[in-house]
């Protein structure tokens, strides 16, 4: 008991500033927390015990995923999404079926080491969300309801098998390229979540090789939107009619930013992280930008009109990451600069 109350109050003295409310990958209007003062979750743990702990709450992130699609609650999140339209999230959400519905062979975790285990016996788990305005005018604002409600879920599925009433902690970061591999490694997190895009890089990275990844939970397609009066409107009609064109100028949301630049390295990628929706629009109207990248089927979901819609046929996903073993990262010092990670064991 002791053990939980010195781990509570040492988390809530540097997140007193957060909302009440869990927001899962977008954190709307809520202060950047003090890393740098952050307690650690760590124990008297061997390697062999850590690395478990870390495999055991992935898998349990799965179990409690798996159940979840396999009733079908997912899809009905979807009908109550965006709160301006209701239900119009079914037309850009996508499934990525990396993991089927079948429960049967997905087990809980039992026998919990290590940081599982001190997250049941805590009742703590933190994640790591990033500081958004919570406004239609950030294409962010259009999934982080969705992905609110899929990790609410899988919350209370954990709770009900375990026994346990787990609150969630929420360590925010601010917009913009975050130095989340090193957050995590560091153990100022349990989780980091639904920020990354499986197939993007952090810290010089892919994803994929410098940390632990859940199923996908949420996924999004890529759109191209031109203006309908523009001469573009139709030259464009795919996305390799606008990788053939690296003088057509591209405005970006944070959601996109990665794909784009990597799809298209020759093309000009202006990112906008805040209020992406109307800076995006705005920078096209004044003749800065030639198109809009973003994961919205149609811009009018934004309250944004006159624009063509073009399907790139890329879909992306993101999962829930948990730490890996055998990667460090460099620390110039700065708890928010993006500082290069590596495997201690390169190929």
């Amino acid at each position: 008991m002791n053990k939980l109350r010195t781990y509570t109050s040492a988390l809530l003295a540097t997140c007193l500033a957060l909302p009440g409310v869990l927001f899962a990958g977008a954190h709307g209007d809520a202060k950047v927390s003090k890393v740098e003062e952050l307690p650690v979750r760590s124990g008297d743990w061997s390697a062999a015990e850590i690395a478990k702990g870390r495999e055991q709450l992935v898998a349990a992130f799965d179990a409690a995923w798996i159940r979840i699609i396999a009733s079908g609650r997912d899809q009905e999140v979807l009908k109550t999404e965006p709160a301006n339209m209701p239900g119009v999230s079914q037309s850009y959400m996508v499934r990525l079926v990396d993991c089927l519905p079948q429960p049967e062979i997905a087990p809980w975790p039992t026998k919990p080491v290590g940081m599982f285990k001190d997250i049941l016996e805590t009742g703590v788990i933190r994640q790591l969300v990033q500081g958004v305005p919570s406004t239609p005018a950030n294409t962010a604002w259009y999934f982080s309801g969705i992905s609110q409600k899929y990790q609410e879920m899988i919350i209370d599925e954990i709770n009900k098998h375990y026994d346990v009433d787990l609150k969630v902690e929420s360590v925010v970061l601010p917009p913009g390229r975050l130095p989340a591999t090193s957050v995590l490694l560091a153990g100022k997190v349990d989780f980091i979540s639904q920020l990354n895009a499986l197939g993007g890089n952090t810290q010089e990275m892919r994803r994929r090789t410098s940390r632990r990844f859940s199923c996908t939970m949420s996924a999004s397609s890529q759109f191209i939107h031109i203006p309908e009066k523009s001469q573009l409107a139709e030259e464009i009609n795919s996305l390799n009619d606008l990788i053939a064109r690296p003088d057509v100028r591209i405005c970006a949301g944070p959601l996109t930013t990665q794909t784009a630049k990597a799809f298209m390295p020759r093309h000009t990628v202006q990112t906008k992280y805040i209020d992406d929706l109307t800076a995006c629009d705005k920078a096209i109207k004044q003749g800065k930008l030639d198109v809009i990248v973003n994961p919205l089927h149609d811009l009018s979901v934004g309250g944004i009109e006159g624009y063509k819609s073009v399907h790139t046929l890329i879909a992306a996903g993101t999962p829930l990451w948990v730490a890996a073993e055998g990667i460090e990262c460099e620390d110039d010092g700065n708890p928010r600069t993006e500082d290069a990670c590596h495997k201690t064991d390169p190929l």
